[in-house]
């Protein structure tokens, strides 16, 4: 064929592949990665005139941290295949960061190793998100976190549109195994070819995830062939060398469909966030993916259904709420009451507050719950009572502005009540943004509220807290107290004692739960602390029985509540 011949057919294959394209660039790529066409604002995207792209590297024109991710798309995209739109971030000509565009493309028939690809400025709040969002520093996936936020943004709109989004949760066992076995380069190598190849399958390229060692996490749209995702990684280890080659790997999967009759975007969007917590945290001899989907869509249709019910239960504000006194150690008279949260489910208080957690409902139920004391306190007041109460606020919450604002607004028609609410701060969940947490618990104290910092010494971030937060009281776990009497427990009791010191040197107030016998109590009040709560002192009961005391000399040299207190668990 004469080149006047050729130079037609790839004139007519150009406007083929380009026919019905609206990209703000057009490029035909060579077989070796070369760039052989260009029409579209090339200065714009690229920070280089259209000439000077011809015969660059494509992937040179892809900022670092999505040019692995490029190759291996391009690298198994078949002949008449199509790229579903991925989001990615082109490179200046010195090197920075470049333009976010969403690239497209295909490898025409007869026109094998040449690809057509379009880029379109993407400068969008959610495009910038995906592309600034956290990701795991030897896959190139995003972090769970992450992924739960991203993918739920995903799913919403994915559903406003019409269009059916799927997850798929994968576990490749073995894979870290061989990774640690292999040298620094081969291992990063080899963890970065499996998080392109599970990238590529995600929408728009930014919603696949490693949500653990050798759990991935994958939200599509189009069907995806997991044997086929299966062959591909036993591929990758087998050009990873002999030892990838060698290595006995399985990769097993199960997919959610997240379209089920009746389910609103919410409940898809929780379900999804408490399927993947699930996956991380229950760990795979308890949660296997092994036993097909069977396992994964009852906990989809379990977890829908819990959801509906919390939802239900917050709205309707179908808990209750029983009490159980705290007293001073050294005296033994009433201090305040600590309430606890009883649904009408019967189920644990405290799964269901974690299910509030995991699906980004805590919020809701952290303000019914300060909406309802709210009430009761303004009730006791108009029968001559006054009465503190200290309610729990998530560590969720706290990090919200947006709870912040509606909190305070609870209190705005009687101002007078926050010194009577108490807030304690649980760590039941890891507070991310101590900045946020810091800056609300100053607000609260400011406004005079008292804060307490709940399950002091249960959790790693304990401590850090106490650094970050400036409180009134820290209620020490029941754990350190269980422990007080059992032998070869010396240990636990110097940090018991440590925690204390440490407290009163900062002129914070101390309480111990799970107190239960006369010398438990004892020994607590000769460790220094101030209050104890326990079966010793009452159990949880529906009435409350106010006893008036109000010292101004309380422990720890600051105001202490008098009244009953709250916790949801």
């Amino acid at each position: 064929m004469g080149g006047g011949a050729r130079d037609m057919r790839a004139e007519r294959d150009r406007f083929v592949a380009f026919a019905f394209s609206a990209a703000d660039l057009m490029l035909e790529v060579g077989g070796e990665g070369e760039v052989l066409f260009v029409s579209g604002a090339a200065r714009l995207l690229t920070g280089r005139d259209s000439g000077d792209l011809l015969g660059q590297q494509f992937s040179g024109l892809v900022d670092e941290s999505d040019r692995h991710f490029i190759l291996n798309l391009l690298a198994g995209l078949s002949v008449g295949g199509r790229i579903e739109p991925v989001t990615i971030r082109l490179q200046r000509p010195d090197g920075s960061p470049g333009a976010t565009c969403v690239l497209g493309g295909c490898c025409l028939p007869r026109q094998e190793g040449r690809y057509y690809l379009t880029l379109s400025n993407a400068r969008l709040p959610q495009a910038e998100t995906a592309l600034a969002n956290k990701r795991d520093y030897q896959t190139g996936l995003l972090t769970t976190e992450d992924f739960e936020e991203r993918a739920g943004d995903r799913l919403k709109l994915a559903r406003e549109l019409g269009s059916e989004v799927k997850l798929t949760l994968m576990e490749i066992v073995g894979l870290q195994r061989l990774a640690e076995s292999l040298p620094p380069e081969e291992s990063q190598a080899l963890l970065n070819d499996v998080g392109a190849l599970l990238r590529g399958q995600s929408i728009g390229g930014d919603t696949a995830a490693r949500i653990d060692p050798e759990k991935y996490g994958i939200l599509h749209a189009a069907p995806l062939d997991q044997d086929s995702v299966a062959r591909q990684v036993r591929d990758l280890l087998r050009r990873s060398g002999p030892a990838g080659a060698a290595a006995a790997v399985d990769v097993h999967g199960a997919t959610l469909d997240l379209h089920a009759k009746g389910m609103s975007d919410e409940d898809a969007a929780g379900a999804m966030a408490f399927a993947v917590q699930r996956f991380v945290s229950e760990g795979a001899d308890s949660f296997t993916l092994r036993s097909t989907e069977d396992s994964l869509k009852a906990l989809l249709n379990s977890t829908v259904s819990r959801v509906r019910a919390l939802r239900s239960a917050v709205s309707a504000r179908k808990f209750q709420l029983v009490f159980q006194p705290i007293v001073r150690l050294d005296t033994r008279t009433l201090h305040h009451y600590e309430a606890l949260s009883r649904f009408e489910d019967g189920g644990s208080p405290f799964e269901t507050i974690r299910l509030a957690e995991g699906v980004h409902m805590i919020g809701e139920f952290d303000l019914a719950v300060v909406q309802r004391v709210v009430d009761l306190l303004a009730e006791r007041r108009r029968q001559g009572e006054v009465i503190d109460v200290a309610v729990n606020l998530s560590g969720h919450s706290l990090e919200s502005t947006v709870f912040l604002a509606a909190l305070r607004e609870i209190l705005a028609p009687d101002p007078a009540l926050r010194r009577q609410l108490i807030f304690e701060i649980t760590e039941s969940t890891q507070i991310t943004n101590l900045v946020h947490a810091t800056n609300a618990v100053r607000q609260l104290r400011e406004d005079g509220h008292s804060v307490c910092l709940d399950d002091f010494g249960a959790g790693a971030a304990s401590f850090p807290y106490l650094q970050a937060l400036d409180v009134d009281y820290v209620k020490i776990d029941g754990a350190y107290v269980k422990a007080l009497q059992q032998q070869g427990q010396a240990r636990d009791q110097a940090i018991l004692k440590g925690m204390v010191w440490l407290c009163k040197e900062l002129g914070i107030g101390t309480v111990a739960e799970m107190v239960e016998t006369e010398d438990q109590a004892r020994l607590l009040l000769d460790f220094g602390i101030d209050y104890g709560q326990g079966y010793l002192f009452g159990r949880p009961d529906p009435e409350m029985r106010l006893e008036p005391l109000r010292l101004d000399d309380e422990p720890g040299g600051r105001r202490k509540p008098a009244g009953m207190g709250l916790k949801r668990s």
